[in-house]
């Protein structure tokens, strides 16, 4: 491009303005067009670009839920409204649903299972809702829950001497499959995710929905 342009200032260097202007789209046409193109691109396509890579500001994963995902989807909408955060980046999804240990299901994705620990190794997950089963099973795999200071009222579960969950409810998914009707439904924080605000604000906005007189189970378990 230096090339270019010392050219053009040497060869139009006797010419008036619009002479020189003339010269340079007779014979540099292609190029300016060639340059106008690539920056139609840039503009047209990195906004795109840029906004389909901003990662979630809040991932909440529904384990073995039969969710309405419209409920879901309303549920995630407010939660942004609430916590003052962009819908893109606040993100509700039940597509984890797997076996373990004693719990035998059929015709589920087994590959959700190695997603949501691969997800959990690299700090992805900021909040779980999943059967106390689950609970112990990844606590037997090493994962760790964040111990609960405040549970903006909501029911706690008790971890030893810490509050690590608050209680959502049975968990009627579990009871329609395997027949067992003692599950608890918990939501639990992973204690490597990054957005512990957010995490503290999903708790009100669920206490919240609650004192409105809409059970938190229906929302999150099918």
């Amino acid at each position: 491009m230096k090339n270019y342009i010392e050219d053009i200032r040497e060869k139009t260097s006797g010419m008036s303005r619009n002479e020189a202007c003339a010269y340079v789209w007779t014979y540099y046409w292609y190029h300016i067009l060639g340059i106008l193109a690539i920056i139609a691109l840039i503009l047209l396509f990195a906004p795109h670009y840029g906004s389909g890579n901003k990662k979630p500001l809040f991932t909440c994963i529904l384990v073995n839920q039969e969710a309405d995902q419209n409920r879901i989807q309303d549920a995630a909408e407010e939660f942004a409204e609430y916590a003052g955060l962009q819908e893109e980046r606040v993100l509700i999804t039940s597509d984890y649903t797997f076996s373990y240990g004693e719990v035998r299901l059929e015709g589920v994705n087994e590959g959700s299972y190695e997603k949501f620990f691969f997800q959990w190794r690299n700090e992805e997950i900021d909040a779980a809702i999943l059967p106390e089963s689950f609970y112990i099973h990844v606590k037997e795999m090493g994962g760790e829950f964040r111990v609960l200071e405040e549970t903006q009222g909501l029911t706690p579960y008790m971890d030893g001497n810490s509050c690590r969950a608050v209680l959502l409810g049975n968990d009627s998914f579990t009871e329609r499959v395997s027949g067992k009707k003692d599950e608890k439904l918990l939501l639990a924080f992973p204690d490597n995710g990054k957005h512990e605000e957010a995490c503290g604000l999903f708790l009100q906005y669920l206490k919240n929905i609650e004192r409105e007189g809409e059970e938190l189970e229906t929302i999150f378990n099918g």
